[in-house]
């Protein structure tokens, strides 16, 4: 996939860059040190915000915890955990720690409740994730490790 990176107030693209192995980009995000990129095969691409800006720039990592198009890419307001999903199977939903480049690994279960995950997003201070399913339901879940809302 190619993506290009735009100046908002005068419309000009900033960098174009090829995103490392994928066919299709299907969502992107950025914090202010990362971008993610998900593809339809499921791969997410994490690159250091600083290198997109190179010909030839190789993500920090390749997250290929999911197997289906990946629908949605969401930073937390510090840029510590990037949420990907999935809307096409049950339960596609993963945390990456970005200190460590790592999924969270206990969390979600199999008992989380998620079926077809369909929206998601932080609180402003990442105390909570919001998940929204093709069922119409709104699911609210405590990051403990976040002190505040």
């Amino acid at each position: 996939g190619f993506c290009s990176l735009w100046d908002m107030r005068t419309w000009k693209p900033i960098s174009d860059f090829q995103d490392d192995g994928s066919l299709h980009v299907t969502s992107v995000a950025h914090s202010t040190r990362h971008i993610a990129v998900g593809s339809d095969s499921g791969v997410v691409n994490i690159y250091n915000k600083d290198d997109i800006y190179k010909s030839s720039s190789k993500p920090l990592r390749a997250v290929m915890n999911l197997t289906t198009t990946v629908d949605r890419t969401v930073f937390n307001s510090t840029g510590e955990l990037l949420a990907i999903s999935s809307k096409e199977l049950k339960h596609s939903l993963r945390l990456i720690n970005l200190h460590s480049l790592q999924c969270v690994p206990n969390w979600p279960t199999s008992n989380t409740p998620l079926a077809h995950v369909s929206a998601l997003h932080f609180s402003p201070n990442s105390g909570y994730i919001g998940v929204g399913t093709t069922k119409g339901k709104a699911l609210l879940y405590r990051l403990a490790h976040y002190p505040s809302y």
